[in-house]
Formats: C-alpha cells, sequence, structure tokens
C-alpha cells in the first residue's frame, strides 16, 4: 500500500490516542501528518498539510453534515472519515450523502480503518498513472438547462470519434440525462450499476457496462431511476474517471445542476470545463455567479474555457459584451442552427451523421481541433483502441 497522509481530527484524548495507535501498528504506510481537536483547528493544518484522508468526529447529526459538506466542498481532493458512536443507518446516509467517504463506528476497529484506507490508496494508485499514460478528460457544463451541454457534449464526442480518436462519453446529469436520448441509445447498464463495485472497480468491469454508438462513441449513462442518483458519491465518479483515462485517449462528460460534491470531484478530474451560455440577460447573470464560485473553489480560467453556444453575430448582446461582464474570453462560438441541432436529436444521430455541412458540425470539428491540439501540447497519449 502507498504512504497515504492523514489528518486525525478528535475531541477525546483516548479515541485519538487509540486511533493513533492503530495507524502507527500499519508499520510506515499512513502518515499522520498532524491532529486536532476541533474542525476549527483542523482547517489551518489541512489547508497547509494538503492530506488525502480527514478522519473527523461527528457527534452532532446536523452538525457533522454541515462540516462535511464544507470539507468537501473546500478540499476536494481529500477524502472525509467520519467516526461516530451512532450506528443508526439515517446518520450513515445523511453523513455519506454529505461527502463522507466512509462511516466507522467508535470505538474505531483496526481491520474496518485498514480496509477503508487500502480503498483510499488504490484509488489514489489509479489516479498517478503518469500523465503519458492517460487520456484527457473534458467536461461540459452549466448549472441551467437549455444551454445546450448535451448538445456540445454529444457532438464533441462524435467529431472526436470521427477522427479516429477513442471516445467515452459519461451522462453525469444525475437528475436530468438527455445523453442516452440523443444517441436513440437505451443502454442496459448505467452508472447506477457501478455503485456496488466501488473500490474495486477495474477496466474490464466497466466494458461490461458501456455501449458504444454507431458514431463510434462509447457512452456510460447516468442512473435512469431518480432514486439511483443519490446513490452517485463523488469518490465513485473519480474512480471511474481514473480508470476511463487509461481506456480511451477522450473522455468527455456531459453534466449540469447546482456547484454539487459530484461536480466538484468531476471537475477536479477534469483537464479542461467548457462553460457553455447563450447571450441573453439571465444566462449571463447565473454564468457570472457560477464562473466566480468556481474560481473561488479552485477552478479558474486555466482550466475552464468560455463557449458561447447558439451565436447570432446580429443579436443584442454581443460577444465582445458578454466577455467585459464575464471576465472571460470566449473559447469558441458555436453559430445557432436551431432547425439542424433539433432534427438531429430527434433522429438520434450526431450532427456530424446527418448535418455534416452544418456550422454547429463545423464549430464543433474546430473544437476537436483544439482539443487534439492541447492534448499533444500538454503530452497526453492518444490511447488506442479503447473497448
Amino acid at each position: 500500500m502507498p504512504l497515504i497522509s492523514l489528518v486525525l481530527i478528535d475531541s477525546e484524548d483516548k479515541a485519538r490516542n487509540d486511533a493513533i495507535a492503530i495507524l502507527n501498528s500499519f508499520g510506515g504506510h499512513v502518515g499522520i501528518l498532524a491532529t486536532a481537536n476541533d474542525l476549527q483547528e483542523g482547517i489551518k493544518i489541512i489547508q497547509t498539510a494538503n492530506p488525502q484522508i480527514v478522519i473527523l468526529e461527528v457527534k452532532e447529526i446536523e452538525q457533522g453534515v454541515k462540516e462535511i459538506a464544507f470539507l468537501v466542498s473546500r478540499f476536494p481532493r481529500t477524502t472525509i472519515f467520519v467516526t461516530a458512536a451512532d450506528k443508526n443507518p439515517d446518520w450513515i446516509l445523511k453523513l455519506v450523502r454529505a461527502g463522507a467517504g466512509e462511516y466507522l463506528t467508535r470505538p474505531v476497529v483496526a481491520q474496518e480503518l485498514a480496509e477503508a484506507i487500502q480503498k483510499v490508496a488504490r484509488a489514489h494508485t489509479q489516479k498517478n498513472v503518469q500523465n503519458s499514460e492517460k487520456g484527457s478528460v473534458v467536461t461540459v457544463y452549466n448549472p441551467s438547462a437549455g444551454m445546450g451541454t448535451t448538445t456540445i457534449a454529444v457532438n464533441l464526442a462524435a467529431t472526436l470519434a470521427g477522427r479516429g480518436e477513442s471516445v467515452v462519453l459519461i451522462d453525469l446529469n444525475l437528475f436530468s440525462g438527455d445523453v442516452a436520448a440523443f444517441l436513440d441509445l437505451a443502454p442496459r447498464y448505467t452508472l447506477a450499476n457501478v455503485t456496488a463495485k466501488m473500490g474495486q472497480i477495474d477496466a474490464s468491469f466497466l466494458r461490461s457496462v458501456i455501449v458504444q454508438h454507431s458514431s463510434g462513441v462509447h457512452v456510460l449513462n447516468g442512473p435512469v431511476d431518480l432514486g439511483d442518483a443519490d446513490r452517485i458519491l463523488p469518490g465513485l465518479i473519480q474512480e471511474v474517471i481514473a480508470i476511463l483515462q487509461t481506456i480511451f485517449a477522450y473522455t468527455i462528460i456531459d453534466t449540469g445542476g447546482q456547484l454539487s460534491d459530484c461536480n466538484l470531484a468531476t471537475f477536479d478530474c477534469s483537464d479542461r470545463i467548457l462553460f457553455t451560455t447563450i447571450l441573453n440577460l439571465p444566462a449571463l447573470k447565473n454564468a457570472k455567479r457560477y464562473l466566480a464560485a468556481m474560481d473561488y473553489k479552485g477552478f479558474g480560467a486555466d482550466k475552464v474555457k468560455l463557449i458561447v453556444n447558439r451565436h447570432i453575430p446580429k443579436d443584442d448582446i454581443k460577444i465582445a459584451d458578454a466577455e467585459k461582464v464575464l471576465n472571460a474570453k470566449a473559447y469558441l462560438a458555436v453559430p445557432n442552427a436551431y432547425a439542424d441541432a433539433k432534427t438531429s436529436i430527434n433522429k438520434g444521430e450526431p450532427l456530424i451523421s446527418c448535418y455534416p455541412r452544418s456550422p454547429v458540425t463545423k464549430a464543433m470539428d474546430e473544437l476537436a481541433r483544439q482539443m487534439v491540439l492541447e492534448t499533444t501540447v500538454n503530452g497526453k497519449t492518444a490511447l488506442q483502441g479503447g473497448i
């Protein structure tokens, strides 16, 4: 097991000392960076130490939910273990949904802690694969529906596949995903089928739940049942993406909704985030809020690129106006060709297949060309083969 760095936050001296004794028994595989009595003291340590794991004592459920959500949002690369005396399933469900990677009952059992740490170690081993052996991850995002994120994600994936690249498209719009509908697919398996294997996922298993579209794009569909969406956790998403990067040259992710833990985990794994907007006042107002929030969380202009969708040059609001309001340069303007896009969706075919001369198709070709160029410049390997 590789060396794992850890910060322990616990108010009880005995519990803290017992946990330290267990961790020390792992023979140097776990490095205890520091201990703290409470979260306020612990945050200062986490900010500078950047641990892979934080073990957090929770005494009261609502406060625990708030503390975990805060830690996950501020430190998305850190896995949170909870220790609590209460074995109530409702506690476990609420804390895991808030972002806890593990729930350990007090007093902590050495074997349970060891297994939890081994799971994190495996995930970090997958993340630490050299860049030259990893494919690129591109996320298309806007918090609101109707901005064209799925259109861009689907057609970017199809265009890259048309260039001979191995591509997988993941639908992470967990509560309102449309990728399968856009491609007229009815996958037998979805991301919900992966949850039971969390911590033990491998390439062979992922191949078994992915379906290939006639365009050459491989698709991992989001959960069909809304109840299953709650079971998709940030750790699962990171584990899946890490493995897909070893199989495909490009992992394209379609997502939306709030800056939730799952979205933050996705952004953290992404080489590029394409923030899609249209040029009207409500969309730009929302874009300004979310771009600022993403920047605060560490996803700034070096990673986040602005895509102006359904662009009409003669519209009242110009691209230059939007750039000034958003304090961001437009990475690409996708022309408005609503009729082409609508027919493409209704046929269940990407634009490159049914409208190869559409201005949107040309814009997607330019976007794909830029993605390939950046991949080459950044030293990423265009992995061959795929499924």
